[in-house]
């Protein structure tokens, strides 16, 4: 018996097994997405890292948010060189430089520059806002009582009060975009913001009263100096003056 021709081969018949097809991340909010966490977990992280801060007043959805998935916008912000501050009490959060004892973590939060009377403002209107706090009361102060404060550090030489006023005014449009005053209704009359407390706590005010200090001795000099606000804020307090989130603008469409 002659034995059967052997079936022809199927050349169309694929020879690998089909690849699988790519799965959508369960958290992918569009094809192609590839993110893993929600939509409002996203827009609260982009808000911190836009700065200056989170306000459960200002942002209560980004704020319940963030309370929701609070260890994983942790880790998103580690992979960053970036750390949290929460403070559930007052209803702040915002964003450091990470605390890297090597030294090697890039400075992502830029600081901002002060000035002898930026440095002074800072002090006294943290000073305000310490003493009324206990009470629960709101702060609020003109622009004319900041220029009678901080008359005591015009220079001895100069006569120019206007140009001593000016550089009032450019100190107050600074802790404005840096949302540590707040202008109301009232032209002139600012409130100042209850997260300055959490932007300069001890060790914060004691190395900017030191570098206050040093720009005295040199006679006034009004030059910006390294030195600004975007505090390491270890142990939830901020320690380095050169990084806090004072220096940020807040002119996110988040804002009010």
């Amino acid at each position: 018996m002659l034995p059967e021709p052997a079936a022809p081969a199927d050349h169309g018949a694929p020879t690998d097994p089909a690849e699988p097809a790519s799965e959508t991340p369960p958290g992918a909010l569009w094809d192609g997405d590839a993110g893993t966490l929600p939509r409002g977990t996203r827009r609260a992280i982009v808000r911190l890292v836009q700065g200056p801060y989170l306000s459960a007043a200002l942002h209560p959805e980004l704020w319940q948010a963030l309370m929701a998935d609070l260890d994983a916008v942790r880790h998103h912000l580690a992979n960053m060189f970036l750390g949290l501050i929460v403070d559930r009490e007052a209803g702040f959060a915002f964003v450091r430089n990470a605390d890297d004892p090597t030294g090697q973590a890039p400075s992502v939060v830029r600081a901002m520059p002060l000035t002898l009377i930026d440095t002074a403002l800072l002090l006294h209107l943290r000073t305000l806002l310490l003493r009324t706090m206990g009470a629960g009361q709101r702060v609020f102060v003109d622009r004319s009582e900041l220029i009678d404060h901080l008359a005591i550090y015009r220079r001895r030489a100069s006569t120019d009060l206007s140009g001593f006023e000016r550089r009032v005014s450019a100190s107050i449009t600074k802790m404005v975009k840096a949302s540590l005053l707040q202008a109301t209704s009232v032209d002139e009359r600012y409130e100042v913001s209850p997260i300055l407390p959490l932007v300069f706590g001890a060790d914060q005010v004691a190395a900017v009263a030191a570098q206050h200090e040093a720009m005295l001795a040199e006679e006034g000099d009004d030059e910006p100096r390294p030195g600004g606000a975007r505090g390491a804020r270890g142990s939830e307090r901020p320690q380095d003056p050169r990084r806090s989130p004072s220096t940020r603008s807040a002119d996110s469409e988040e804002r009010p």
